[in-house]
């Protein structure tokens, strides 16, 4: 019963949010953007049943561009960012052909790239860096596809290219999913072989589900390389959730871009 009457109001939110895009966001201001998205974050976490817990200090977003590069365990990741800062995160091309989900998330400001091509790196690092001078927030998952919480893969630098060309700050971000008595949380965890549709169920049935946001101090990307920012977001994300640091392998052309899985 907890899981339908959850999914429920899923497809609620949804429906909410296909008229907000349509009939609103067209005519709005980037501030009311941004408040509206916030808040349908925050809903949506809420329907779930999740209860989000924030630590440090989110940046101020008066201050310039920022760019958040997080750790990523599951589809839910970008939705606990939005709960609290706008931001336009880049996920991979399969996701803009989600029924209804893919235009939401288009129409909402994601970027779409194609991981199997190198030369897409390239348009994504552009448009983050067109977007971080003017002023919006990008973000980015480094490790370009989900772990299981029990250790970080090494970081891929290449997107970080664009808050070193713009100037802009990175905020590195721990993200983890606990139950109420800090314990992992199993359901929330997104890797394999597992559909979207499966993970939706296996968190709508979930109880006791924490997501912990941790946003930490950010550093400057001017005159610094991406593979220095690689190592300090890894290094400070590292710390928060007492892992270890992956070695960063040497850059090849083989290696995929930040997007979310």
């Amino acid at each position: 019963m907890l899981r339908v009457l959850r999914l429920g109001g899923v497809v609620v939110l949804v429906l909410v949010g296909l008229l907000i895009l349509a009939g609103i966001f067209p005519w709005a201001s980037r501030a009311a953007r941004a408040a509206l998205t916030m808040r349908w974050s925050r809903i949506l976490l809420a329907t779930l049943g999740i209860r989000l817990r924030v630590s440090g200090t989110a940046p101020e977003v008066a201050d310039g561009g920022v760019m958040f590069a997080a750790n990523h365990l599951s589809w839910l990741d970008p939705f606990l960012v939005l709960a609290h800062c706008p931001a336009h995160f880049v996920a991979k091309s399969e996701v803009r052909s989600w029924p209804v989900l893919g235009w939401l998330a288009a129409q909402s400001g994601t970027l779409f790239i194609e991981r199997e091509r190198r030369q897409d790196v390239a348009r994504i690092s552009t448009a983050f860096t067109r977007l971080l001078r003017a002023g919006e927030n990008v973000g980015l998952f480094p490790e370009s596809t989900t772990g299981d919480g029990t250790a970080l893969n090494p970081f891929k630098p290449a997107l970080l290219q664009a808050a070193c060309a713009a100037g802009a700050r990175l905020c590195p971000v721990a993200i983890r999913y606990v139950d109420q008595a800090g314990r992992a949380h199993p359901a929330p965890i997104w890797v394999g072989e597992m559909s979207f549709a499966d993970s939706i169920l296996r968190i709508a049935a979930a109880r006791g589900i924490v997501a912990e946001l941790t946003f930490c101090p950010c550093m400057a990307g001017a005159h610094q390389t991406r593979r220095a920012l690689a190592l300090q977001a890894e290094t400070a994300i590292a710390s928060v959730l007492s892992l270890s640091v992956p070695r960063i392998p040497p850059e090849t052309p083989a290696d995929p871009p930040g997007a979310m899985q």
